[in-house]
């Protein structure tokens, strides 16, 4: 942590890769890392190690993020299981194109709608905008949720401008106290603190009060209301805030 406040955090991703090579441009591939810059070097072979089932296919564009293992087999996933998608999508994802990437983009959309995917805090980052407006589209046919970022950006700027984006509250104030329960608030329990005004509260106080104000809130909620000035707050961002975040190489 510098003077700042700022605390490096924890990145990790999946991402699809498509093929830029003549005649494989339709061919991708899913994997995850924590630094996307350096695994696009070594799938392109600029750096050795790793990537071994791309090297015939050099060189790759990263395409999008997701899950890896679900992403990479639709057609075994119980999230993508033929009774919870319509049959059209049935055909495409448990058809015999399993490495094109008409498939995994719908794919990618059929899981961020389906549990558990779609109540964690995800975002979504394209740098080709054409794909992205497409990602955009299928979400939206398929009602993947709202929490759930899409951004037309480099995958290199995503990864570098993570640290800034995740700030460690550390421990509150000297008789800070929870703007639901009034309690003090203390490291013993888990708490946030709105970024729109100068609420804070008890994690817990604020799910259970965005829990309590509608009838199909999960237990957890993915989005959760400031109980001062009733601004969203991204329930991901909330918890990761209260966790000291480490590097993870």
């Amino acid at each position: 942590m510098d003077g700042s406040g700022i605390a490096p955090c924890a990145f990790y991703c999946c991402y699809l890769l498509r093929s830029l090579k003549p005649g494989t441009r339709d061919y991708v591939y899913v994997g995850s890392t924590p630094n996307p810059v350096r695994r696009l070097r070594q799938h392109n072979g600029e750096i050795s190690a790793g990537a071994f089932t791309t090297r015939s296919r050099r060189p790759c564009k990263a395409s999008a993020l997701q899950f890896e293992w679900a992403w990479q087999n639709p057609h075994l996933s119980r999230h993508s299981s033929v009774d919870s998608v319509p049959l059209d999508v049935s055909r495409v994802l448990y058809g015999a194109r399993q490495k094109q990437l008409a498939t995994k983009l719908l794919a990618l959309s059929v899981m961020l709608a389906a549990p558990p995917f779609c109540f964690w805090p995800l975002a979504i980052a394209c740098p080709d905008p054409v794909l992205c407006d497409r990602v955009r589209t299928q979400a939206q046919r398929h009602r993947v949720p709202r929490h759930i970022a899409f951004e037309n950006k480099k995958i290199a700027r995503v990864f570098e401008q993570t640290p800034a984006h995740c700030m460690y509250l550390g421990p509150p104030a000297p008789g800070e106290t929870c703007s639901i329960c009034h309690a003090l608030l203390d490291e013993a329990r888990p708490w946030g603190a709105c970024t729109s005004c100068a609420a804070s509260w008890h994690l817990y106080c604020l799910a259970k009060s965005t829990s309590g104000s509608a009838r199909l809130t999960p237990l957890i909620p993915t989005i959760a209301s400031c109980s001062l000035c009733h601004a969203d707050v991204l329930w991901g961002q909330a918890v990761r805030a209260f966790v000291q975040p480490e590097w993870h190489y």
